[in-house]
């Protein structure tokens, strides 16, 4: 079988695109490691609350207006996020605040961000979709399809993110099947023709192409893959122009993969990433796609850890200095002889700057802390072990000393910030979105250079009720701000 009129692929002459792509990981296994900011006095050490879960279908069901129902990953007990956390904004302001907040930097309070995202709380649909997208973006999307698979589509926004947290995730055949039942809940023809070939359905998705094709309902690269999908053969001579990575879609992410001509994530938006992180894809293009992903997050420390221990770098400079001094110092610190302090230098020389010294902290903790970090000479091995499980160590003394070995971050504010921690203050404010959002954006400005902004920060989180994770957040500020 061979679509006549598709021919003239070779026109696109851009040179074609090269790399592996595969179905992702789960990026949600992060709450089980020990640097999630507790929400009380006690830790918060969790398992991957979707482990061996069953999904089940997608029911499409039509209601006169939005419910309010329990969506989320994490039960309340665990999460520690009210049940209410999400309804205190209208679902189309909550939309644009949450859209436009970037993660603050601060390992804690991003691993808090996170968290409510997969929280059991409250909301209607509209509140669902943004909750997802903001996944999505994080490139957490194996935990957006999870969070989503709880819900009843109902409309073609939620089939959309539906969509495309299903071809960003490998679970296509769930989506078609709903799309092949469900014709209406989308207006992209190139989905249901691509869901149609995906049932089998060959001479309807045929059809349906060419009718669709001829009145231009098709850009000319997705007909050009819409067509090779149809027909493998054509994929030989198929020759694509380059990607814009911000018009790409899932879609045309998958079908370009499927030509054999995949496309590399490392320029692509971050929910690509994970699609790297397949055993089938080349060993540097799965550290680099670890490397983006566990700096925000958005991939357990110890999967960031294994990937960098999965094999052998035979060249230098790079990532592969990276290899080096992640390896070396893991196997330094799993040795109950060998002093860590040179292999704690070259990884913190390396790794400055990187965002990476946290998750990977995080990973080694058990190992860290068995160390005695208390002389001047052990300044690095300290800050790692903070970093590693700031709850382990009294605030007070552990500020004073961060202080003295970063003289430079707070300099003139110190005083202010601790003598903040000095005051009574009643939980007044509620612990709901607005001012979690509201008290991330102060830290993302004080990373940038408003060191006010972090102070009230604090704050606003102690205000919340949330004294140990502003106690947390301070600690993480005066490593970490000038790693930024």
């Amino acid at each position: 079988m061979r679509i006549a009129h598709v021919c003239c692929l070779s026109l696109l002459m851009a040179p074609p695109l090269w790399a592996q792509t595969d179905a992702p990981i789960s990026a949600i296994e992060w709450l089980s490691q020990p640097g999630l900011a507790p929400l009380t006095e006690e830790p918060l050490v969790v398992g991957d609350p979707t482990r061996g879960a069953e999904l089940t279908e997608i029911d499409v069901v039509e209601l006169d207006a939005p419910v309010e129902k329990t969506y989320g990953l994490i039960p309340s007990k665990i999460s520690g996020i009210p049940e209410n956390f999400w309804t205190d904004l209208d679902p189309r302001m909550l939309r644009q605040i949450l859209n436009a907040a970037p993660l603050s930097g601060l390992p804690a309070a991003d691993d808090l961000m996170l968290r409510a995202l997969l929280a059991e709380t409250l909301g209607a649909e509209a509140v669902l979709n943004t909750r997802v997208q903001a996944l999505i973006e994080k490139g957490a999307t194996h935990a957006a399809y999870s969070l989503l698979a709880q819900a009843q589509i109902q409309t073609q926004e939620s089939f959309g993110l539906f969509a495309e947290t299903a071809l960003l995730t490998g679970n296509v055949d769930r989506m078609c099947r709903q799309l092949n039942l469900s014709r209406h809940l989308s207006d992209n023809e190139a989905l249901k023709v691509y869901c149609q070939a995906r049932a089998g359905s060959w001479s309807t998705a045929e059809l349906n192409y060419f009718t669709l094709d001829t009145l231009g309902a098709f850009a000319p690269t997705l007909s050009a893959l819409l067509a090779a999908d149809l027909d493998p053969e054509l994929a030989d001579d198929l020759s694509l122009p380059n990607v814009d990575p911000n018009q790409l879609t899932a879609l045309e992410f998958q079908l370009r993969a499927g030509t054999g001509q995949p496309v590399p994530t490392q320029g692509l938006p971050l929910k690509f990433a994970s699609s790297d992180l397949s055993p089938s894809i080349g060993w540097k293009t799965q550290i680099e796609a670890a490397e983006r992903l566990g700096a925000v997050g958005s991939l357990p420390a110890a999967q960031l850890l294994e990937r960098y221990k999965s094999g052998q770098p035979s060249a230098s400079g790079g990532v592969w200095d990276r290899v080096n001094a992640v390896q070396t110092l893991d196997s330094t610190l799993a040795d109950p002889i060998l002093d860590p302090s040179d292999a704690l230098l070259a990884f913190w020389t390396i790794m400055r700057g990187q965002g990476l010294a946290a998750p990977l902290a995080h990973a080694w903790s058990p190992l860290l802390l068995k160390f005695n970090a208390s002389s001047d000479g052990d300044d690095v091995l300290f800050q790692m072990q903070v970093l590693s499980r700031s709850n382990a160590f009294d605030f007070e003394p552990t500020m004073v000393r961060l202080q003295r070995i970063n003289p430079h971050i707070l300099s003139e504010k110190f005083d202010r910030l601790m003598a903040e921690f000095d005051q009574d203050v009643p939980a007044s404010l509620p612990f709901r979105s607005a001012n979690v959002i509201r008290a991330m954006g102060l830290i993302t400005d004080g990373l940038e250079g408003n060191e006010p902004a972090v102070i009230e920060a604090v704050a606003l989180f102690r205000a919340m009720g949330l004294t140990p994770l502003a106690q947390q957040l301070a600690m993480e500020f005066m490593i970490l701000v000038d790693m930024q």
